[in-house]
C-alpha cells in the first residue's frame, strides 16, 4: 500500500521531471517499473516520509505545518487514520519509546514545536504545574467550561456576602467560590 502525501509534491526519483504518484515515481516510470516487475526497486512512502515533509526546521522551535487541534497542537494522522499529537510521533521517531503513564512535555512552551531537544517526558502533575507555572491556563470565560466573566470573579472577591449565597447567585459551587476568594487556580487582575 502507498502512503499517500496530501498537499505535498514530490518529484520522481526516475526522471526527476514529473511529480511522483507512488513508490517515489510519476505515472510514467510507475507503469513502466509495474510492468518491467521492479516496483520493489523503489521503496513505499511511510508515515516518517509525511512527518519529516510537515516540519519546518528553520528557527530553534521545529514547528509543524500540518494540521493543529484547537490548542495549537500538530495531529499527524497514521495509516488507517489513527490520530497521534506531533510533538509524542516526534519525540518516539527521534528519540525513543515513551514510557507508560508518561506524557511529553515543552521545554519552549510552544505547542506546534516538535524539536526534540524541547520535548521531555513527565508526568501528567508536572506537566500541570509548568503549565500553571507559566500563566497559561484559561481562566473566566476564556476557558471552554468557564461560566464567570472577569468582573463577576472580581465581584465575589469584593463582596462579603456569605460563600453559599455566592454560589447559588453564580450558579456554582461553594467551593469554587472559595477558590475564586483565596485567590486558588486565578490570575491575579
Amino acid at each position: 500500500m502507498t502512503y499517500r502525501i496530501k498537499g505535498i509534491k514530490l518529484t520522481c526519483v526516475n526522471c526527476h521531471e514529473r511529480d511522483a504518484i507512488a513508490r517515489q515515481l510519476c505515472r510514467p516510470c510507475y507503469v513502466s517499473a509495474h510492468r518491467r516487475g521492479t516496483l520493489d526497486n523503489y521503496r513505499l512512502l511511510g508515515p516518517n516520509d509525511v512527518f519529516e515533509s510537515r516540519i519546518d526546521k528553520t528557527g530553534d522551535c521545529w514547528l509543524w505545518t500540518g494540521t493543529k487541534n484547537d490548542y495549537g497542537y500538530g495531529i499527524f494522522l497514521l495509516p488507517g487514520e489513527t490520530p497521534v499529537r506531533a510533538h509524542r510521533y516526534a519525540y518516539e521517531f527521534f528519540v525513543g519509546p515513551i514510557p507508560d503513564g508518561m506524557i511529553i512535555r515543552h521545554t519552549c512552551d510552544n505547542p506546534p514545536c516538535v524539536n526534540p531537544a524541547h520535548l521531555q517526558v513527565g508526568t501528567k502533575a508536572e506537566n500541570n504545574a509548568d503549565t500553571a507555572e507559566r500563566r497559561r491556563h484559561n481562566y473566566a470565560t476564556e476557558h471552554w467550561n468557564g461560566r464567570l466573566t472577569r468582573d463577576d470573579i472580581q465581584r465575589i472577591r469584593d463582596s462579603d456576602e456569605p460563600q453559599n449565597v455566592l454560589a447559588k447567585e453564580f450558579g456554582v459551587s461553594q467551593s469554587h467560590i472559595s477558590r475564586i476568594k483565596s485567590r486558588q487556580h486565578r490570575k491575579e487582575g
